[in-house]
């Protein structure tokens, strides 16, 4: 780590890049950990997604993927980070496995990952379609 990205973690700033996020079922869930308490899951796919270490703590997130379906997208949401690790994924993957039946339960609890409970994680949708994506994030402390 350099003396700069320090500097930045120390005044509440952190900027995250994570590529080949692949993408299935037309959604990313950007999701501490500890979210997964909250969900039946399976970890088996995990590799398919990225996980990124943030200090603990509650962060506004400014997110942006470049070159989706839909041209350039970005947004801004509310995290809290309590297990210090961020998994960035399609919840396709680890939502719910194996059994079909968890994962429509899951989308239909969410309204297909548009209401999801808690403040542990957050839905991306404005991709326009399936894919690989790179999700740029700037974590920043209010």
């Amino acid at each position: 780590m350099t003396d700069q990205e320090a500097k930045k973690i120390l005044e509440g700033n952190i900027r995250r890049v994570v590529s080949g996020i692949g993408v299935d079922a037309g959604m990313i869930i950007v999701m501490d950990e500890n979210y997964l308490k909250t969900v039946k899951h399976d970890l088996a796919q995990l590799n398919l997604g990225k996980v990124i270490k943030v200090p603990k703590g509650n962060y506004k997130v400014g997110w942006r993927i470049r070159d989706s379906w839909n041209g350039d997208i970005n947004g801004e949401e509310t995290l809290k980070v309590t297990s210090g690790s961020i998994i960035v994924i399609d919840p396709c993957y680890v939502i719910g496995k194996p059994d079909h039946a968890d994962w429509m339960a899951w989308l239909n609890a969410t309204k297909y990952g548009e209401a999801l409970n808690g403040d542990q994680a957050f839905t991306i949708f404005s991709m326009g379609g399936d894919g690989e994506y790179k999700v740029e994030l700037d974590f920043d402390k209010p």
